[in-house]
């Protein structure tokens, strides 16, 4: 395995046990009673799950399909940007956002978004920009 590869399967894995952990996190300060908790759960167990699988995966199996890892981050990163996206923009049109920074989240959301956006594409089609060994599945 590349070095590159090698930084962002780790990344990927790395970013999965951490998102994991924070979705426990809000299971014991807020446990599971509203249903915008348990979505935020969900959203963050389906995003570590998946990061988590394609950091130590080179291929994972669902249904009768196998996918590899690259298309299985692009599709997680997809999801993660898309959710942090909606949930920025919610707490912001209803207080001050997530962060109590106001238009500076929006500011921050609408990077990170677009950063996580242009990464999911560069797995989707295995190396626009980024080396195209990177996201090789051997």
């Amino acid at each position: 395995m590349g070095a590159q590869k090698t930084v962002v399967r780790r990344g990927l894995a790395g970013g999965g046990v951490a998102t994991l952990l924070l979705a426990v996190a809000f299971v014991v300060a807020l446990g599971v009673g509203s249903p915008s908790t348990v979505g935020v759960v969900a959203w963050l167990v389906a995003v570590g799950a998946g990061m988590l699988a394609a950091g130590r995966r080179e291929r994972v199996t669902i249904g009768s399909r196998t996918i590899g890892w690259p298309r299985v981050a692009a599709v997680t990163i997809a999801v993660l940007a898309v959710g942090w996206g909606v949930i920025s923009a919610v707490s912001l049109l209803t207080g001050d956002g997530i962060t109590g920074l106001g238009p500076l989240e929006a500011v921050l959301t609408v990077g990170i978004v677009a950063y996580f956006a242009w990464f999911a594409h560069e797995c989707w089609v295995g190396g626009a920009r980024i080396d195209e060994e990177t996201f090789t599945v051997e």
